[in-house]
């Protein structure tokens, strides 16, 4: 199959978001046998100063002119903004091509609930990195889907648990500044409305015996590619954090990026993630700051079961939730395979909302 992959590649941040879900899902369907072709349409879009004043008018006439070069059998988009509405109209009316979103952000943040909808009657099917049937408001002929954010042995190379002497113990970094790769101006003004830095700054403060290696937040700079990897090998314990509301199964990339490298994780309990990650065997899960302190203690003081821990919720995630698996989902999930046969095929749980 030929697919066409539309996403921001970032070609503009040379290599620094290299971990991105669009690599690791153009990655996902070349391993699966696939030919891929990837469309970056943010770079195209700043390629011309004129886009921004004519609508993006030459990255519709480029995606149009890629089409007919290309041929494919499917358009896969990934958070491509530029592409107009306009533009999907277009193709649907002129090509049996069969077209797939995925998204990977708070369903309730960043407009991301209208922008699907809006989208839903241009697209076969949609997939959401948040579950639950809230998720259904988008869908008009078509369905929408949970996938679980992605690994990939080849991006998350890691084994963090495999050592034993880590100068420090528990890692967060926020990807404020992804744009610019540093922290903005007005960010110290926005930190102090942003509940996840006072939840650490008082995690911090509380836990003095813990050494903390925070990221993103405070004056500190937020760290990419491989001043990531130098820093996140430096713990064997992780925090995930998500920003509000907690919807259920919606979790950050950096659940991809902290088990997916050995990390041992901690995860709030409504997320309800424990269907996915076993509590306790796979992935530590906490109800409120002063519970997560209770745990970072214990586990400071029982390395060994932090490890053991990030040892299973490292080859669970790489084996049920790897690039070829989800990607294989997302095509079994166009080709209308019975609900049945997908619940009892993937290690998450399945729902098809129509």
């Amino acid at each position: 199959m030929r697919i066409l992959h539309v996403s921001n590649f970032g070609d503009k941040h040379n290599g620094r978001l290299y971990w991105n879900q669009c690599f690791k899902i153009s990655n996902g369907f070349i391993r699966n046998g696939h030919n891929v072709y990837n469309f970056s349409d943010r770079d195209r879009s700043r390629s011309s100063i004129f886009n921004k004043f004519k609508n993006n008018e030459s990255v519709q006439n480029e995606l149009i002119q890629t089409i007919e070069n290309y041929n494919p059998n499917l358009i896969v988009l990934g958070h491509a903004d530029r592409i107009n509405i306009e533009t999907l109209s277009k193709i649907r009316a002129k090509k049996d091509i069969k077209v797939i979103e995925w998204n990977v952000d708070n369903f309730y943040l960043d407009n991301t609930a209208n922008k699907l909808l809006n989208r839903s009657k241009y697209l076969d099917g949609i997939f959401s990195t948040t579950a639950g049937e809230q998720i259904s408001q988008c869908v008009s002929d078509n369905f929408i889907s949970f996938f679980p954010n992605i690994v990939d042995s080849s991006i998350e190379s890691m084994k963090i648990y495999e050592n034993t002497n880590h100068p420090k113990d528990v890692f967060f970094a926020l990807s404020h500044g992804v744009g610019t790769g540093k922290l903005r101006k007005k960010n110290s003004l926005n930190e102090n409305k942003d509940p996840r830095v006072k939840f650490m700054d008082n995690l911090k403060c509380d836990l003095s015996d813990v050494k903390f290696s925070f990221f993103g937040m405070r004056g500190v700079q937020p760290i990419w590619a491989s001043d990531f990897d130098n820093n996140i090998k430096d713990c064997y314990m992780g925090i995930c954090l998500q920003r509000k509301p907690i919807l259920k199964y919606s979790l950050s990339d950096r659940i991809s990026q902290y088990l997916g490298n050995g990390l041992m994780v901690f995860i709030e309990s409504d997320t309800q993630y424990y269907d996915i990650l076993k509590k306790d065997e796979e992935a530590v899960y906490f109800d409120d700051l002063e519970d997560l302190e209770k745990k970072i203690i214990f586990y400071k003081n029982n390395k060994k079961k932090a490890l053991e821990i990030a040892a299973m919720g490292h080859k669970k995630i790489h084996h049920a939730c790897n690039e070829k698996v989800v990607t294989k989902y997302m095509l079994d999930c166009l080709n209308n395979h019975s609900i049945e046969n997908l619940k009892s095929s993937y290690n998450w749980p399945v729902n098809l909302y129509k």
